[in-house]
């Protein structure tokens, strides 16, 4: 047996079952990104990726379920996004969205789960 050493995808079956698979496994990393060094704007952890990027760590879904899981999110309001230039775009958690329903995210690379005061 082989132990893998590279970083893994995690969600929380709660909020999976709350608000699909798809965009559990997404909301988590954007949160787990957060803790990461990313852009600060307006005094805010952001993580700026673009659906390329995203790709390349989710290879596993299409680019289309990418993006769809994506426009959940923001549309949802669990998530904010902001454009940027070359197709870039930034992300950041409303955690207080994510509280009010009773959606759960992980601590980063843990089985914890996140308590949001």
């Amino acid at each position: 047996m082989q132990i893998i050493h590279e970083p893994f995808l995690q969600f929380h079956p709660h909020t999976a079952a709350k608000i699909g698979l798809n965009e559990s496994m997404f909301l988590q990393q954007i949160h787990e990104l957060s803790f990461g060094p990313n852009d600060i704007e307006e005094g805010t952890q952001w993580v700026s990726r673009s659906y390329k990027e995203w790709h390349s760590v989710m290879n596993f879904w299409s680019m289309a379920t990418i993006i769809r899981a994506i426009r959940k999110l923001e549309k949802s309001g669990y998530i904010y996004s902001k454009r940027l230039n070359f197709g870039e775009k930034m992300y950041l958690v409303d955690y207080e969205v994510c509280k009010s329903n009773a959606v759960y995210l992980l601590q980063p690379a843990s089985e914890e789960v996140v308590t949001i005061n």
